[in-house]
């Protein structure tokens, strides 16, 4: 089917909706929520995800699938990136500052990761919140392993996830030569863990061939028990989902956060 041709009034709507993105980073009406990561074998609290919301004036919270390619196709994901960054190390370094163990996921653009001064970014919000390096996880895409600041960016002794992995469609010949120290499940193979044929011993045997190689392997989108079962058969280390939690912002993390040490005895 052909695309119709744009109207006046879409190019206003988009013109609109550009201007309201730019300001909304200096009204401060973005937002970073955090997801909570399940340690599946011992049931500890084992980090946390960092997201981005917008606290619109008028229409009220809106969800990243409504804006971050606008973001990108702007390029205003770079400076409203680095404000993500810069917020989600200096909240963990406050839980971390108050006796909590635990690492901060923040997920990176291929755009952020292009940018000669991304390095600088990141060494920067290191330095100011004073977090410690091995705290911190930067998610990428598979796409952005090949950008030149890749090498620099490892070189701080920060911790790079992939994101959105498939083993489905990846070899395990191409794990081997993967340069990260985390692989992130995608969510909608997690969604059909359990429906599609193979695919428990298809996890299985990625876990056992990334655990020789020093890579620790999470699940997103855990939805229900039947799914967290099976990741914990299959020695998946850690997960993240709606079984668990939802996404929360830093005060209602805090609250869990003393719940979750309070009840479950387990260390954080």
């Amino acid at each position: 089917m052909v695309d119709e041709p744009s109207t006046s009034g879409d190019r206003a709507h988009e013109s609109s909706r550009t201007i309201d993105l730019a300001r909304a980073l200096v009204a401060n009406q973005f937002f970073l929520v955090y997801q909570p990561m399940i340690d599946l074998r011992t049931n500890a609290f084992a980090g946390v995800e960092a997201l981005i919301r917008w606290r619109h004036p008028e229409r009220g919270v809106i969800g990243p699938s409504e804006f971050l390619a606008d973001l990108e196709s702007t390029g205003q994901i770079v400076s409203v990136g680095r404000w993500a960054l810069a917020t989600a190390c200096h909240q963990g370094a406050e839980w971390h500052a108050r006796g909590y163990r635990f690492r901060v996921s923040v997920n990176i653009s291929f755009e952020q990761l292009r940018r000669d001064e991304f390095v600088d970014d990141v060494a920067v919000a290191l330095a100011s919140s004073r977090l410690d390096p091995d705290d911190l996880v930067l998610e990428i895409s598979r796409s952005s392993l090949a950008e030149r600041n890749f090498s620099r960016l490892r070189s701080l002794g920060v911790h790079v996830a992939i994101d959105d992995f498939r083993p489905d469609i990846v070899s395990l010949d191409e794990i081997e030569i993967l340069p990260v120290d985390v692989i992130k499940l995608d969510r909608s193979f997690i969604a059909n863990l359990t429906e599609t044929k193979g695919a428990p011993a298809l996890v299985h045997s990625m876990v056992s061939f990334a655990r020789k190689r020093g890579i620790q392997v999470i699940a997103s989108g855990i939805e229900d028990a039947g799914q967290l079962r099976s990741l914990q058969l299959e020695e998946v280390s850690a997960g993240q989902g709606f079984i668990f939690s939802e996404p929360h912002e830093a005060a209602d993390i805090d609250r869990l956060l003393r719940d979750f040490s309070i009840f479950s005895g387990r260390p954080l």
